[in-house]
């Protein structure tokens, strides 16, 4: 029994150390290092907002809050701005004492002084030089500004006024020989429909007025005041001042003058001394 026991232990032994061998080449030093696990992939950054990649540019405005609204359908590019009030209105350009580019409406007052020929009916004398000088007073409106509201260049009104002017000369022939008469002055008083049209928007700006009418003179020598047409074009500077061209033609007497008027404002002066000229010389 002895016997059987001692021979199964060694033949048991070398079977178990030749199934220990393997494992332990495996643990040798030779053998490559195990890899290490993957590490988990790190998530993706999210894209770094506009306003904070502009690190340098902290003064500058940006977002929707600092842009200028979008203009209206309806607007237009080149609607004029309305600027200040005219110079001597009320009302924003209601009323306007002295005319103007944005009035509504305006009061005229003038002072005249003119020049030019007077040509009488060829069997009544030869043509002479006449000059006057006047006043001039009315109202002219913009009909299209009180209903649009925006500015037009169209505007019509009513003036009058009133004259101071060279005498006249009629010679004649007759069966004494020639006969010659005159006279010192010549009134005459002017009434007509103005029209006006404005070059520009500007202040004071240039505009054109045409006026017809009808004015009350005497007529040469006879003293007798006849009723004639009147016809007028001036070239203005807002309602400072105007040259015009004018001309009144009544039965055989037509007066043809081209002269300058100015603002009775800005012409208070200057009247004045006509004025005391004219009464001096006793063409008053």
């Amino acid at each position: 029994m002895t016997a059987l026991l001692a021979s199964f232990l060694l033949v048991v032994a070398p079977q178990a150390e030749a199934a220990a061998a393997p494992s332990s080449s495996t643990a040798s030093p030779a053998a490559a290092p195990l890899e290490p696990a993957p590490e988990a992939a790190a998530p993706e950054a999210a894209p770094a907002n506009d306003v904070a990649a502009k690190a340098n540019d902290e003064d500058e405005d940006y977002g929707p809050f600092f842009m200028a609204d979008a203009p209206s359908d309806t607007a237009f590019a080149t609607q004029p701005r309305k600027g200040k009030a005219p110079l001597l209105s009320v009302g924003q350009g209601a009323f306007c004492f002295v005319d103007d580019t944005h009035c509504k409406a305006s009061l005229l007052i003038d002072a005249t002084v003119a020049g030019g020929i007077r040509a009488p009916a060829s069997h009544k004398g030869p043509d002479i030089p006449y000059a006057h000088f006047g006043f001039r007073g009315g109202l002219v409106v913009r009909p299209l500004m009180f209903k649009r509201k925006a500015w037009h260049p169209w505007g019509v009104g009513l003036v009058g006024g009133w004259t101071l002017g060279t005498g006249s000369v009629v010679v004649q022939s007759g069966d004494g020989g020639v006969e010659k008469s005159d006279t010192e002055r010549t009134p005459a008083v002017r009434v007509g429909l103005v029209n006006q049209i404005w070059l520009s928007q500007r202040p004071h700006a240039l505009h054109i007025d045409f006026t017809l009418g009808g004015v009350r003179s005497p007529v040469l020598t006879s003293g007798v005041p006849l009723i004639g047409t009147h016809a007028e074009v001036a070239f203005g500077w807002g309602g400072w001042g105007a040259v015009y061209a004018a001309g009144d033609f009544l039965d055989r007497d037509t007066r043809i003058s081209f002269g300058f008027r100015a603002h009775g404002i800005a012409a208070g002066p200057i009247i004045a001394l006509a004025l005391l000229g004219a009464a001096l010389g006793g063409a008053l």
